[in-house]
């Protein structure tokens, strides 16, 4: 299990801060928190993933169900995934 930070804009914040419940689902299949961080001036956010099966993440996030759910949350491509280097202080 790990740390992943991924970050993306957004068509319409409004819209995209409105389906936290059903990414709140989403997430949980592959993680065991997560928390979310807004741009100060673009409509662009980040995400702090905690406790990542790498394997399930990917899986979830390239199934149907998450393609729909990124154009119903106006969720912009290119989406950056940072994960976390064990040791990299």
């Amino acid at each position: 299990m790990t740390t992943v930070v991924v970050t993306h804009a957004v068509g319409n914040m409004q819209t995209w801060l409105g389906g936290g419940e059903e990414r709140t689902k989403i997430f949980s299949g592959f993680c065991t928190g997560h928390r979310i961080f807004k741009h100060s001036n673009q409509d662009s956010v980040s995400i702090v993933f905690e406790g990542v099966d790498l394997d399930k993440m990917k899986a979830i996030l390239g199934s149907p169900e998450a393609a729909e759910g990124k154009a119903k949350h106006t969720v912009i491509d290119p989406i950056e995934v940072y994960v976390e280097v064990e040791g990299g202080a």
